[in-house]
């Protein structure tokens, strides 16, 4: 077992070891050898500078988790927490540089080697990563998973663990899972855990069961405490939008912080300035096609270009949302239902910019104006947002954000006469787990599959 973990994780530490310094040296040879000007004997210092360098971005690196092995690898976000703690340990280092160094370290060569750096980790992540998936693939490095227990969400962990993205899996079995038994999975009876684990040796083992099994998954969980060498890991039975739920205490009595997701004074300017910034930009570039959409409707239909609509937005103030008009104007609309297929009040234009998501352009200025942000949960109708905060638990937390023109609910398909409860889940695990980086995946993730939307009616 200690060699399939720490094999992939000697390949990582080197990777990223040779990559810094690949980076550290390639940005003072360019800067002292190939640019003009360059002081040659500067390079000396910069050579000594490299162990510290490596140690810094090994540090941070690390901080992030980045060296611990994961059931699952995602590109994306191993990409984020590398570039994240890249740019950590080079704030760090030019910090450290102007207060020690003064000017003696060039500042064209620090640059040049974070720009390295951030391309050559990304390249030899992706080279591993796709090397040990091989690995697994061949069987090797493979992971042995105990499943403990029964229930809905160690089904669905179990099915999880046959994603395409998941490899070098193996199930051992299913131990203690006589109430509902998992459909493929080996039933095991042993007398104890302890025994289980001994005849299967497990390099993870998970427990989980339904919520009114409370006593049994104690009792289970007592056992699994005492084993030393495998990792033990609880699926509790909570919805997902918990995750990234604060666990904290008070004089040790734990406590789970139902609602704490306040983002910080700097991550709020931080925010509001991107919001400005890429809002204008866009208004800018987007004129054009602004423009020529409020032509065509202008056109094609009787009644205003712009369609008004009261919304609610952060701590569930009302405000007056902007749209392209794209249903007809002397069909009165029904404030308590969304709209449906074949609707027949979408005109041809309006069906055309709807499934598009054209016709929410103008909210451009609505996020200029304060009332909105370029990402968070979709504004809803006040009479939509008093209906269904009687009968949602938790659907007014939704409101401790700014709505978004985009969110993660929306690009990942939650949008129009979709399931509600699925899409309040995606909203309050984005409040839950709100990043500025986070902000900018979801503004990626917009312009590659946010736009078009098949339930875009």
């Amino acid at each position: 077992m200690k060699k399939r973990i720490y094999t992939p994780l000697f390949l990582r530490v080197l990777g990223d070891s040779l990559a810094v310094l690949a980076s550290w040296f390639l940005a003072g040879y360019v800067r002292f050898y190939v640019m003009p000007e360059g002081r040659v004997a500067s390079f000396g210092l910069f050579v000594q500078l490299s162990v510290v360098v490596l140690v810094m971005y090994i540090f941070f690196i690390s901080r992030k988790n980045l060296y611990v092995e994961e059931l699952e690898h995602s590109w994306r976000k191993e990409t984020t927490k590398l570039v994240t703690a890249a740019f950590q340990a080079f704030l760090l280092l030019v910090i450290m540089l102007y207060f020690l160094f003064s000017d003696k370290v060039s500042r064209i060569a620090i640059a040049l080697h974070f720009l390295f750096v951030i391309i050559f980790l990304v390249i030899e992540r992706t080279y591993i990563s796709s090397s040990i998936k091989k690995a697994y693939m061949k069987g090797n490095y493979t992971r042995h998973i105990l499943l403990v227990g029964f229930g809905e969400k160690l089904s669905e962990y179990e099915k999880a663990l046959h994603s395409k993205r998941t490899q070098g899996i193996k199930i051992l079995g299913q131990y203690d899972g006589d109430l509902q038994q998992i459909a493929g999975c080996e039933q095991l009876s042993y007398p104890t855990l302890w025994d289980a684990v001994a005849a299967t040796k497990p390099d993870l083992v998970v427990i989980g069961y339904p919520g009114q099994e409370y006593d049994r998954q104690e009792a289970m969980v007592a056992q699994a405490l005492d084993l030393l060498n495998e990792k033990v890991v609880l699926l509790p039975s909570l919805p997902e939008s918990y995750i990234g739920t604060q666990i904290s205490d008070f004089r040790w009595i734990p406590m789970l912080r139902l609602n704490a997701a306040e983002i910080g004074f700097f991550q709020r300017v931080m925010k509001r300035m991107f919001d400005i910034v890429a809002s204008a930009i866009g208004v800018l570039l987007l004129s054009p096609v602004l423009l020529i959409i409020s032509f065509l409707i202008k056109v094609t239909s009787p009644g205003p270009v712009i369609y008004k609509q009261k919304r609610v937005t952060k701590d569930g103030k009302v405000f007056t949302m902007y749209k392209f008009r794209s249903m007809r104007s002397d069909i009165p609309e029904d404030a308590t239902h969304w709209t449906e297929e074949n609707d027949p009040r979408v005109t041809k234009i309006g069906r055309l910019i709807r499934r598009t998501s054209l016709d929410e352009l103008p909210q451009l200025f609505n996020v200029i104006g304060g009332s909105m942000s370029l990402i968070g949960p979709r504004p809803e109708r006040p009479e939509l947002v008093e209906k269904f905060s009687h009968e949602i638990p938790g659907y007014r937390m939704r409101h401790r954000a700014k709505a978004g023109l985009s969110g993660w609910a929306q690009v990942n398909g939650w949008r129009g006469n979709t399931s509600l409860e699925r899409r309040i889940e995606f909203d309050l695990y984005y409040i839950r787990n709100w990043s500025f980086f986070f902000d900018l995946k979801i503004v990626l993730f917009t312009f590659f599959r946010g736009f078009v939307n098949e339930n875009a009616y």
